[in-house]
């Protein structure tokens, strides 16, 4: 009986941090990836743990603590995750969708957390062992609850996805619950029947039928404005897809939030990226440029034709996205092109670690309402962005419109614009590189070829860039409706105070 105690409360850390694991992943990823997704999620599981501790104390008090019991607590639980990606994918569009999911979260913990008191009461010895016997219990749980994510988030999640992680934790439940439900039957061919009975269900319900269901959750979730889902990549750096919209460009999402377009002309510029082309019109001679986050791989496209760059190294947390621009013919020679090293890994501590120096630091960072976005817009992380770049190397970045992000380019740096929604900064004035901007532009080339043709409508889409006129830092701060504050990796104002 005891040793079926430390089992069942093995499983139970295991299937339940597990699960909270995925619960993060799926809250995060049908909200937008707001800071409050895993508060929310947090606060939900642990109120079913409470909620469920306190109802299988009551089993206890009514001598039901038995391995029947727990094996029903534990066919509930599976039956539950068997079915949650198709009542997620149900709800997920519908009024307080949020608090519904909530409620599912707090439904399942609280199925797991009645088996708590349970397992502690199988697993506990009367006399002078008892103590030994329920820390022996606990330890099995803190063991699987440590082992649940990792081999969740490490190994499942880059295997299946979140759909069918969900559906494969359920169908451990029950196998999970063959041991106390033939500990619970006397006769021995009855144990067998139920065994074979129970190992042939779980059987049914696994591949393909199983798999194809759960896939589809996160295509159900994802967001396509309209549009139609092209493609949709999910590991366990996170999930990426892509929607074909109207005309030949698609539109890129990372998290379920925009991340970009497919497009690389300047006269299209449907994802602005006028700002790419700027980056050669103030600095004259880039050789060696860091890029921030790859995404659709279009700035990383347009950097690569500035003449005279000499290397590029591309640092990028999701792998998915390397997968989803082979799949654009304008930007999968990027991946092939010998100065471009990718480097998989988090931005920030990739550069902690790195002791060169770049001429251009390019980072076209997501919202800066977004979770965890703090680590690219923190005073701190401009400090050491600040320490990287090479005399003369000018840093240009994403504010997603925070202007507390400019404020805290401007801590920095003395001399940090504003164009469109980007900061330029740097040591010294670039500005008047401006006027040298069109002539440069004409020296683009892709494949040996001009990337701007000599035609009038290119024509006039140099001038118009060459013409540009920065905002400066005091012009926001004098009509701005609240003092602008610098952005640190204690405060967190862009994700929390003033996030979304």
């Amino acid at each position: 009986m005891i040793r079926l105690a430390w089992f069942l409360s093995f499983c139970t850390g295991f299937v339940s941090l597990s699960e909270e694991i995925l619960w993060v992943r799926i809250v995060g990823f049908a909200f937008e990836s707001t800071p409050r997704a895993f508060a929310q999620v947090l606060t939900a599981f642990l109120g079913g743990i409470a909620l469920g501790a306190l109802l299988g104390k009551r089993l206890s008090e009514r001598k039901l603590a038995t391995p029947a019991t727990a094996a029903w607590l534990l066919l509930a639980a599976g039956s539950l995750l068997l079915l949650l990606p198709t009542l997620i994918a149900s709800i997920h569009q519908v009024p307080l969708a949020s608090l519904s999911m909530l409620l599912l979260i707090l439904l399942g913990a609280t199925l797991k957390g009645m088996l708590f008191p349970i397992v502690h009461h199988l697993g506990s010895s009367q006399g002078d062992t008892l103590g030994r016997s329920v820390s022996r219990t606990y330890f099995s749980n803190i063991l699987g609850a440590t082992l649940g994510p990792l081999v969740t988030g490490l190994l499942l999640l880059d295997h299946f996805s979140s759909g069918t992680s969900l559906q494969l934790l359920g169908l451990l439940c029950f196998l999970a619950a063959l041991p106390p439900l033939s500990f619970s039957l006397k006769d021995g061919r009855i144990r067998i029947a139920s065994a074979g009975l129970a190992l042939g269900l779980a059987g049914l319900l696994s591949f393909p039928a199983l798999q194809s269901a759960g896939s589809l959750l996160m295509h159900r979730l994802a967001h396509t404005e309209g549009g139609r889902l092209r493609m949709l990549i999910e590991n366990r750096h996170g999930i990426v897809h892509s929607v074909a919209t109207t005309g030949d460009e698609d539109t890129v999402f990372g998290g379920n939030i925009y991340d970009g377009k497919t497009n690389i002309d300047l006269i299209r510029n449907s994802n602005m990226i006028d700002r790419a082309y700027l980056l050669y019109g103030l600095h004259p001679t880039p050789k060696r440029v860091l890029v921030i986050g790859l995404s659709s791989g279009a700035w990383t496209r347009i950097i690569g034709a500035i003449p005279g760059v000499e290397s590029i190294d591309v640092v990028e947390i999701n792998p998915g996205y390397i997968e989803m621009i082979r799949a654009y013919p304008h930007l999968a020679p990027l991946l092939d092109d010998p100065r471009l090293k990718l480097h998989i890994d988090d931005g920030r501590r990739w550069l902690r670690r790195s002791h060169a120096q770049f001429d251009l630091i390019v980072m076209n960072t997501t919202f800066h309402w977004r979770a965890n976005i703090t680590n690219l817009l923190s005073v701190e992380m401009m400090e050491l962005m600040r320490g990287s770049l090479a005399p003369g190397g000018m840093l240009a970045f994403n504010t997603t419109a925070s202007y507390d992000a400019f404020r805290t380019a401007a801590e920095v740096f003395p001399h940090a614009y504003l164009f469109r929604n980007f900061v330029y900064a740097a040591e010294h004035d670039f500005r008047q590189q401006l006027p040298y901007l069109s002539e440069r532009l004409q020296q683009f080339k892709l494949n040996g070829q001009p990337l701007l043709p000599a035609t009038e409508a290119y024509e006039k889409a140099r001038t118009q860039l060459a013409t540009i006129k920065f905002i400066e830092l005091r012009q926001i701060a004098d009509i701005f409706p609240r003092p602008l504050q610098t952005v640190t990796d204690q405060n967190m104002i862009t994700e929390f105070r003033f996030g979304r």
